[in-house]
Order: structure tokens, then C-alpha cells, then sequence
């Protein structure tokens, strides 16, 4: 049985798209080996997708939320 290895958020912000994606790779226990990732980075974060083998709906979503003030979010 895999046990998570929990980073804290900063430094998955700093990882590449290369390293974000092996470390959800090891980290994430419900994928599987066939399964694909999908990085979507946004304003504020960033959005994860994790797929089963040949299909095109996610099983699976993660948000990463970079620190940002409350002011930001009501423009």
C-alpha cells in the first residue's frame, strides 16, 4: 500500500509541470498506472485532472490555490 507523501503548498508552486506531475503520481493513491494527469494552471492556482485510461471526463479533480487576498477575488 502507497502512503501519501504530503508537500506543503509552497513547494508545489514551485515545481515544474514535469515534477507536479510524478509527484502526484507518487503521491496520489486512488491512480493507477494507466491513468493520465492534466495541469491547467490559472490566475490564482491550479487545477489538476486525473483520468482513467481512454475516457474523457475526469474521475478525479484538484485545486492548488496560491495565497491571495480576499480584495483580489471580488474584481
Amino acid at each position: 500500500m502507497r502512503e501519501p507523501k504530503i508537500k506543503p503548498i509552497k513547494e508545489i508552486f514551485k515545481m515544474s509541470k514535469k515534477e507536479l506531475i510524478e509527484y502526484l503520481k507518487q503521491s496520489e493513491i486512488s491512480m493507477r498506472p494507466t491513468d493520465s494527469i492534466k495541469v491547467i494552471p490559472f490566475q490564482h492556482g491550479t487545477k489538476i485532472l486525473f483520468y482513467h485510461k481512454n475516457k474523457t471526463k475526469p474521475y478525479k479533480t484538484r485545486v492548488y490555490l496560491s495565497k491571495i487576498e480576499e480584495i483580489d477575488l471580488l474584481r
